[in-house]
């Protein structure tokens, strides 16, 4: 007997089957990035003291600091403020009111405008003023005091200390003992850089005296006279 033909209605699908055909669904996740909304990444909270001065303040460069005989003293060794600007560096966190990073360019810009805005003081030698050239020769001095004749230690110190004002941190324990030291700050000057004459048989001896006014000086200078001729 011949078999019947397949009709057409043969190839149709009974229950439980659906009739209508699934979907392809996708294997893989929509990853398109320019669509995905990006999540702002919250401030960090300021403390109650960055708070008040920032209120105070719209740009942490106009921060006064106190002077001694024309200049802001350095109550910071070189060796704490390279260490300082080191880390401003490394860590590529923003210049205060802009969204640039900490660069050794844009930290001889920042530099150059305090330097606009107290005006200038007595550099060692043939220093003309903070640059990208002095600040890097700057960084790569050893010693406490290393460098310490250089615009880039005494700017970088400004610098320094009008951002820690700006982010309401507060000094340290050595910090406070070299005010107290060192009440007109610590002589910017690199021992490398100074010579000294002295009398046959004794050895020269360098120390972070801080610069005295004009009295303190004065007074210090007669004890000494008064110890030779003793």
């Amino acid at each position: 007997m011949p078999k019947a033909l397949a009709t057409k209605n043969d190839n149709v699908r009974i229950a439980p089957y659906s009739k209508s055909q699934p979907t392809k669904r996708d294997s893989k996740p929509n990853t398109d990035k320019e669509n995905i909304s990006a999540k702002a990444e919250p401030k960090p909270k300021l403390s109650k003291a960055a708070a008040e001065v920032q209120q105070r303040y719209s740009d942490y460069r106009d921060i006064p600091l106190d002077e001694v005989l024309g200049e802001i003293p350095c109550y910071d060794d070189a060796t704490t403020v390279r260490r300082k600007l080191k880390k401003l560096l490394a860590d590529k966190s923003n210049i205060p009111g802009t969204n640039k990073s900490w660069t050794q360019a844009g930290m001889s810009k920042e530099m150059e405008e305090l330097e606009r805005r107290e005006g200038a003081v007595e550099y060692h030698k043939n220093s003309t003023g903070p640059s990208v050239r002095s600040l890097g020769t700057f960084l790569k001095k050893t010693g406490k005091m290393g460098g310490g004749d250089s615009p880039a230690y005494y700017w970088g110190y400004v610098l320094c200390e009008k951002l820690r004002i700006w982010e309401g941190a507060k000094k340290t324990k050595s910090r406070e003992e070299a005010e107290q030291m060192y009440r007109g700050g610590l002589i910017r000057e690199d021992p490398a850089h100074i010579r000294v004459i002295v009398p046959k048989g004794t050895t020269p001896s360098w120390n972070l005296e801080g610069r005295l006014d004009e009295q303190e000086r004065s007074e210090r200078m007669r004890e000494e006279f008064q110890k030779i001729a003793a």
